[in-house]
Formats: structure tokens, sequence, C-alpha cells
């Protein structure tokens, strides 16, 4: 599964309830990789920064974050913006 924004939009109580919802998804042995703002971008205008601390924090029940790489989300309207590419492997299913 690819996710190229949404998980930095949500707040840190939201965070757990998509982490949540996510894995009747994926079946165990399923990958997500995710793409989201890092704490690395200056500024503060755009969504809010996720820290890899926070990404391992929200997989760290029933998944293995298997790497957090520094990226760019490029865009059209400036400069791309500093990110977190992340890939995390389910490890248990919920039925």
């Amino acid at each position: 599964m690819l996710d190229c924004g949404p998980f930095h939009v949500f707040s840190d109580e939201e965070r757990p309830i998509f982490v949540q919802n996510l894995a009747p998804v994926l079946p165990s042995g399923g990958r997500y990789f995710m793409l989201c703002f890092s704490e690395r971008q200056p500024g503060d205008t755009g969504p809010r920064r996720v820290t890899q601390a926070d990404i391992r924090a929200s997989f760290e029940d029933g998944w293995v974050v298997d790497s957090i790489e520094p990226a760019i989300i490029e865009i059209t309207i400036g400069p791309g913006v500093l990110a977190w590419l992340g890939s995390v492997t389910r490890t248990e299913s919920h039925g």
C-alpha cells in the first residue's frame, strides 16, 4: 500500500485510529510505504511535521518499521519539501 501525504495530516490522537484502521487492510507480511512531511522542513507553512519517533511510535504494535529514509516531496508551486519515506511491514493479521 502506498501513502503519499495522509499520515502527516492526522493529529496525535488520530494517528492510532488511522493505524488501527489500516491494519485490517494489509495481511500479515503486507507492506505500507509512506511519504510524509519531515520535521527537517523549515518554516511552519503546510502540514504538520512528523519525526522518525512519531512514525516508530505509531507502528510499534503489530508492525515492523523496515526503514525511514530522507526524501523530497516534489511540488509544482516551489521547491521540494523535506520528507520521510517509510517502509513498514504488518506482522499480525487482525480478522
